[in-house]
């Protein structure tokens, strides 16, 4: 198997299990403190009215009342990146063949 989707697919594994574990260690200080029914800020979905969620990842809100249009910032960063390489990948050609005109 490829070593970049054997390191792809542990640091994912990996991801998963510190979000997990975060989760479980905010429940058990929360467990432990004996605060009311206090949103975690890890990870948490909560359902609104008529169909709405509300997501929140880390404390910060990813998704309010309107489904498709939830901001996704690993595709902007990716698309980002993507871009990037693309405009640098383009020049460096452009560069290489300027070499070979005549």
């Amino acid at each position: 198997m490829n070593v970049t989707t054997k390191l792809t697919g542990l640091l994912v594994i990996l991801l998963v299990g510190v979000v997990i574990g975060l989760q479980t260690a905010e429940r058990g200080i929360s467990k432990v403190s004996g605060l009311p029914d206090v949103q975690t800020q890890t990870f948490y979905i909560k359902q609104m009215d008529q169909g709405k969620m509300e997501i929140a990842v880390m404390g910060k809100q990813v998704q309010t009342a309107n489904p498709e249009k939830m901001v996704n910032y690993m595709s902007n960063m990716g698309l980002t990146m993507g871009s990037t390489i693309k405009s640098g990948a383009k020049t460096f050609v452009d560069w290489v063949g300027s070499f070979f005109e005549p």
